[in-house]
């Protein structure tokens, strides 16, 4: 179904307001201070890059081409990665790690009890299957596979330095999104009244934007630290659960066609 700017502008606009009956009776809860813990996660100075890659993220099709399998140089483990793998695998956690993981190349802190899976440059990764196509423990890989492409730390470190939001021309799928998203805009070009509400509406004080953009920001987190971390602030804020990509959609779509506009 083909819908007109007007009628997608709507339908984001809807879907934000539909996000209201994730917050408690009585409104969010210590939200100042939720804010600030995030932003001890995710510093300020990155974050229209990790809300607009989040968003991004959520509507980006996977194709499971393998490609991201076989060029990433290496692929880093949390200890809660690799007891999750270990279970999918029916492996004990021991075994897991002897047979697939190696030490983290960096030391430190900001490293603890991470690990490396035992993959080479040059070499695929070791859950790869190019029968597939992809990978062989999708639904349980590690989170910065998870995070990958838009909300790798990397990425939002070249995002922050380039003072935008980079493309991935190595990626179909990201390469089809971008597409969708600069289709919507030339179709934007003929409603000059949409066109306008839209460049405006992320930056308006409207009370189902905010709350977007908080959850839009949770949902990312989510992505980036994994669902544990992200369940935790959303207690905090009074939340039952983190809000499903799909109520996330309708509205993250205007959001990356905002961001493409504000580009002109």
């Amino acid at each position: 179904m083909n819908l007109s700017p007007r009628e997608e502008i709507d339908r984001g606009i809807n879907a934000m307001q539909a996000l209201q009956r994730l917050v408690p009776e009585g409104g969010l809860k210590n939200l100042e201070k939720v804010k600030g813990e995030m932003d001890e996660l995710i510093s300020p100075e990155f974050e229209p890059y990790f809300l607009a890659n989040a968003a991004l993220h959520l509507l980006v099709v996977c194709e499971r081409c393998g490609r991201c399998c076989l060029e990433e140089k290496g692929i880093a483990v949390s200890i809660d990665d690799c007891r999750r793998i270990a279970r999918y695998l029916d492996l004990s956690l021991k075994r897991f790690m002897m047979d697939y993981t190696r030490p983290h190349e960096l030391k430190g802190e900001l490293v603890g009890s991470a690990r490396m899976l035992g993959k080479k440059e040059g070499e695929a990764c070791p859950f790869f299957d190019s029968s597939l196509p992809g990978c062989r423990i999708y639904s349980v890989k590690p989170q910065v596979c998870t995070a990958a492409l838009y909300l790798s730390k990397m990425n939002l470190l070249t995002c922050e330095e380039q003072q935008k939001i980079v493309t991935f021309p190595i990626c179909s799928a990201d390469e089809k999104l971008r597409a969708r998203i600069a289709n919507y805009s030339l179709r934007l070009d003929e409603d000059a009244e949409a066109k306008s509400e839209l460049k405006g509406l992320f930056e308006s004080a409207r009370s189902e934007v905010e709350l977007f953009r908080l959850l839009l920001r949770l949902k990312g987190m989510e992505i980036y630290f994994g669902p544990e971390k992200a369940a935790l602030l959303a207690r905090r804020l009074g939340l039952a659960r983190v809000p499903e990509d799909e109520e996330l959609k309708e509205a993250g779509f205007l959001y990356g066609a905002t961001i493409n506009l504000l580009r002109e």
